[in-house]
């Protein structure tokens, strides 16, 4: 073998080897783009059963309950944002979140009736808010609402 097929041959294996560096990095980088909505979406998903266990928890304690839950996901720019909504007809919680210009949205199913629709949302320096329970003497009913963090 003359020197310059070595030389050659040594070429063409770094090549290979740089292309297949580059791939390895293509792959890793889609992989924690994947993992990084997967947790945002099972972080969301927890937290809506977490809001529907604490609504029927309001519903079952009665007159006077009150509880501050706060965002699953750091809120890091503007444009971020978590919506949580009460939903009457159907007795839905909605949970929305806009996560880096992406939007994620999970459903929760009440097993106690929500009479009453009500939203808050969530945003960078405003991540908390209330889960609170009220008798309507009037109407005979328990509301469980969601309330601004003042």
């Amino acid at each position: 073998m003359r020197r310059g097929q070595v030389s050659l041959d040594f070429l063409f294996a770094v090549t290979l080897i740089a292309i297949t560096m580059l791939n390895i990095a293509y792959i890793a980088n889609i992989e924690t783009g994947h993992a990084r909505t997967f947790d945002i979406t099972t972080r969301l998903k927890i937290f809506s059963v977490d809001v529907r266990d604490t609504v029927v928890k309001g519903y079952s304690v009665g007159d006077g309950f009150k509880i501050k839950k706060e965002s699953p996901i750091p809120l890091k720019s503007d444009s971020d944002s978590i919506v949580i909504t009460l939903i009457d007809p159907g007795d839905l919680i909605k949970v929305t979140a806009v996560i880096e210009g992406k939007t994620y949205t999970t459903y929760q199913k009440s097993p106690v009736p929500i009479y009453a629709t009500s939203s808050v949302v969530l945003k960078r320096g405003q991540e908390e808010f209330w889960i609170v329970a009220t008798y309507n003497e009037k109407e005979g009913k328990l509301y469980v609402t969601l309330q601004a963090s003042s």
